[in-house]
């Protein structure tokens, strides 16, 4: 090595550009040692493509799965609020005579009498669920069988009609049952012979469930689990 190159090299800017000269070269063996496993590693444009339809793969998967998700909670959903407007013994008291009294009630109220009012039957629906009836039979207006059909409709839990008959009734009414007294009797029979009498029959029913039954069923989407005394936030 030249006197001019050592005197070079022991300057600051020479040991600048030696070090980099070295560095450079040692890049190079590194180059030339591990290049071939690096370009080796990178992806084909055949593995590329088989990533992508992998990937796509996977995305319908998710979505049939995040599907199946929202459909099990719709039903879900509906079966809780099936639970939660059924009648449930623990509730509303044994269905065999609760209902009867409900129906019996609900004439009453509105000043009728039926015929006859049959005994509650019971048929299972599955496991959880079943359906309760009681036939009823009666004589009355248009406008009383209509005012007692809405009177059931409001009845909570909630009542439906599993068949009704209507057939006219072309007696004439000379008393109500509940009016003993002859003249308003009369005066009540004056009154009938403008009005269409009807005789229906029908049976009553409502749903009943006697599952398990937890307090995240009973509750509608959205409401909050009602709090136990001594928990609440003071």
């Amino acid at each position: 090595m030249s006197l001019d190159v050592k005197k070079f090299l022991s300057t600051p800017k020479g040991q600048l550009i030696g070090s980099i000269s070295a560095l450079g070269l040692v890049w190079l063996i590194l180059l030339l040692y591990f290049g071939g496993e690096f370009i080796n590693s990178l992806p084909s444009a055949d593995s590329l493509s088989d990533s992508k339809r992998e990937l796509k793969k996977q995305q319908k998967l998710l979505e049939k799965a995040q599907s199946e998700e929202r459909e099990y909670l719709k039903l879900r959903e509906k079966y809780n609020d099936k639970i939660r407007t059924a009648w449930r013994e623990s509730e509303h008291g044994l269905v065999e005579t609760r209902l009867r009294r409900i129906v019996s009630d609900t004439a009453t109220k509105l000043e009728l009498r039926p015929n006859s009012l049959g005994t509650v039957r019971t048929n299972r629906i599955n496991e959880d669920f079943y359906f309760a009836e009681i036939d009823i039979t009666m004589n009355g207006t248009y406008e009383e069988v209509i005012k007692f059909i809405a009177a059931v409709a409001e009845c909570k839990p909630k009542l439906s009609w599993r068949r009704l008959d209507l057939r006219p009734d072309f007696r004439r009414r000379f008393a109500r049952a509940n009016n003993t007294n002859l003249a308003a009797a009369r005066a009540q029979a004056v009154q009938d012979q403008n009005a269409v009498n009807v005789m229906f029959n029908g049976v009553i029913r409502v749903i009943g469930y006697d599952g398990p039954v937890n307090v995240a069923a009973l509750q509608k989407k959205g409401t909050k689990a009602p709090q136990k005394k001594g928990n609440a936030q003071k």
